[in-house]
């Protein structure tokens, strides 16, 4: 039933009769030019972080269901194998299915300004900025609990805005952080779990690592954000990461720095129609259904901010009071990722029916966050599959 991880030599076998394959894997669309917004980056790979392409072989087996996680580690079906059941256990796919959010939920990136973990005070914009590093760590969160690896609950220490590893000079004005007896800049400190902000929030030293640190190979820079233009001049705050950092980030981070890593879970899907909504129920189902997973989508957050939902629970945000929140124009918008659910006997929509059949509901935890398109949240599949006329499943 189950053989090795893949390699570049296998040969994949069509999908048979009782799994029609995830045509978005196997027939993807090019990325878009551009954002809905003129103030949108460009959804394309960061000239310095380039993207290691995925083996054809890989995508076709990935299509197939065939790619799966099996006692912790990445493991091909064989082509008799029904995807849509558990190798280890021959069970189906559940219909729905909630990943556990207990930890998850508290996964909240560092506030721009205040103390550190170690009460250092700091003044850094970038912090505001660093979602798609927010969202990478809660997607990573689970592949730890499953395979042991990366240590995103236990990561700590100090992280300095790598604008030097970009390029380009400090900018001024700029982030007023740490500096040693020399005088140089030595970041800020973080760890597993701090209550610096007057709630126990995880993960935070993960995420400085990721959105400053982290660095794969045949990157000339650091960190999954962009710290400066394509002409060196240094960006602040940092406009965040690209759709490309992200998939290198979850696949080398998830991987454990292996061999072959860029053929190790995630892809792009850049094809929208006409099998999106399928394309996606699909998906989760293995992802989140039959090995435990979570999916990582982007999300036009300024649209998204319209659904009645987001808003009702906006106000049970541990944040709501802190005036530098309601300055962004959506506050609520930043928590889908930390709550992951299949929901699919939600998926799709009803005949008829312009809404989706269940809005979307945030978690109700809350960190700063920016209304426009560049967000990326692990998210609900049921809000997602029902609502692709606003949510795309690459790039809007």
């Amino acid at each position: 039933m189950v053989t090795g991880p893949p390699t570049p030599t296998l040969v994949p076998t069509a999908a048979g009769p009782i799994f029609q394959a995830i045509d978005v894997f196997a027939t993807p669309s090019a990325a878009p030019l551009h954002g809905a917004l003129p103030t949108d980056q460009v959804d394309a790979p960061a000239p310095r972080r380039p993207v290691p392409a995925h083996s054809a072989d890989w995508l076709r087996l990935k299509a197939a269901g065939r790619i799966a996680l099996v006692d912790g580690k990445i493991a091909v079906l064989d082509a008799a194998a029904d995807p849509l059941r558990n190798p280890a256990t021959g069970s189906t796919a559940p219909a729905a299915f909630t990943l556990d959010t207990t930890y998850s939920r508290w996964i909240i990136e560092p506030l721009g300004d205040g103390a550190d973990a170690k009460g250092n005070r700091f003044t850094d914009q970038n912090l505001w900025n660093l979602c798609e590093a927010g969202a990478t760590t809660t997607a990573l969160y689970y592949w730890q609990q499953l395979t042991g690896r990366p240590d995103v609950t236990g990561a700590a220490g100090y992280f300095v805005d790598p604008y030097a590893a970009e390029g380009a000079a400090w900018p001024s004005p700029g982030p007023t952080v740490v500096r040693s007896s020399s005088g140089a800049r030595i970041g800020t400190y973080w760890s597993g779990t701090d209550t610096v902000n007057g709630y126990t929030a995880h993960a935070r030293g993960y995420i400085m690592y990721i959105g400053m640190a982290m660095q794969p190979p045949d990157w000339q820079s650091v960190g999954e954000a962009v710290y400066a233009d394509a002409n060196g001049k240094p960006l602040y705050p940092t406009i965040g990461a690209p759709r490309t950092n992200i998939q290198v980030a979850l696949n080398w981070e998830a991987s454990g720095h292996a061999s072959g890593w860029a053929d190790y879970w995630y892809a792009s899907v850049m094809r929208f129609d006409p099998t999106a909504a399928r394309d996606l129920h699909v998906a989760v189902t293995l992802d989140v259904g039959r090995d435990g997973v979570p999916v990582v989508v982007e999300l036009d957050t300024q649209r998204a901010a319209e659904l009645a939902g987001w808003r009702r629970h906006a106000a049970h945000s541990p944040l709501r009071g802190d005036r530098r929140l309601r300055q962004h124009r959506v506050a609520a918008d930043v928590h889908l990722h930390r709550h992951v659910r299949s929901g699919l006997q939600q998926a799709g929509r009803q005949p008829g029916r312009t809404t989706p059949r269940h809005p979307p509901v945030a978690d109700g935890r809350g960190d700063a966050g920016h209304g426009r398109l560049g967000l990326r949240l692990v998210g609900r599949a049921a809000m997602l599959a029902s609502e692709t006329g606003l949510v795309e499943l690459g790039s809007r």
